[in-house]
């Protein structure tokens, strides 16, 4: 009986040692067993500084992209509308240009508003191309043929009134229009040369010499009040020149100004007809 008794004192230590064993067993980390992983916090710190460094590569590697070549100035059809940085890479000078008539330009012309007995010569003759801005702003290229006489004070003119941001919708040639005047005019358009007679004359206009200038058309039209005649036959809101618009020209304004100041005349000055849209020299 106590025989027994201590064998069972004896199994009994023998467990408690074996667990005292195994307790320290699992607080120690076996030898090659791989550490734990890092904990989420971490893994964002590394994920944030990885992606940090792969846009700081991302921005050193890229280069701006080259900008397009633009069009040759002397290519831009009439109305096409420029920003300001396309002024500035085209540069001024290559957007007021006067030089003779292109063979382009005179194909445009011949049998149109240059008929075969027209008065003058077509080295007589000049091609402009200008800039000119409307009445919302826009930049515009414009085109006009005038007299090599007066083909140097219309770009100066025409650059001032540009600068000035005076209004001018259109500037195309009256051969866009078939050579018929009235279209032309209806259409607000500015424009110098076309050989045609003068209104209700067989006489030559200073027109067909290239002597003369014709602007915002529709807004200032050609008024022959004792025969009841308005031109264009569209223009009769605008004969009371009381009643100003954008495209209105007015006595003393600057377009008068700086074509009085280059020798012109206005035909808004004459007693009858009124030509309220006519510079000539």
């Amino acid at each position: 009986m106590r025989e027994t008794a201590v064998r069972r004192l004896r199994k009994a230590l023998v467990c408690v040692l074996a667990g005292c064993l195994f307790a320290l067993g699992a607080c120690a980390e076996p030898a090659g067993q791989a550490s734990a992983p890092p904990s989420a916090s971490s893994e964002a710190t590394e994920s944030g500084a990885s992606q940090s460094a792969t846009a700081s590569s991302a921005v050193e590697d890229v280069t701006p992209p080259e900008e397009e070549p633009l069009p040759d100035a002397a290519s831009l059809p009439a109305e096409t509308v420029l920003s300001p940085e396309d002024v500035e890479r085209y540069g001024i000078a290559a957007l007021f240009t006067v030089q003779p008539i292109p063979d382009a330009v005179f194909a445009r012309m011949e049998g149109v508003t240059f008929p075969a007995d027209c008065p003058v010569a077509r080295d007589e003759l000049r091609y402009l191309r200008v800039l000119h801005v409307d009445a919302q702003g826009q930049v515009k290229v414009g085109e006009m043929v005038a007299n090599a006489a007066i083909a140097d004070d219309l770009c100066t003119i025409f650059r001032e009134l540009y600068e000035a941001a005076y209004p001018i919708e259109r500037m195309r040639l009256a051969d866009d229009y078939g050579g018929d005047d009235e279209a032309s005019m209806r259409d607000n358009n500015t424009s110098a040369f076309n050989c045609r007679p003068i209104e209700g004359t067989g006489e030559q206009s200073r027109h067909s010499y290239g002597m003369a200038v014709d602007i915002n058309t529709l807004y200032n039209p050609y008024v022959l009040a004792s025969e009841g005649i308005v031109l264009p036959e569209t223009a009769g809101a605008y004969v009371d020149r009381t009643v100003s618009g954008p495209y209105t020209i007015c006595a003393g304004d600057l377009c008068c100004q700086l074509f009085a100041e280059h020798g012109f005349a206005w035909g808004g000055d004459w007693m009858e007809p009124k030509d309220y849209q006519h510079f000539e020299k």
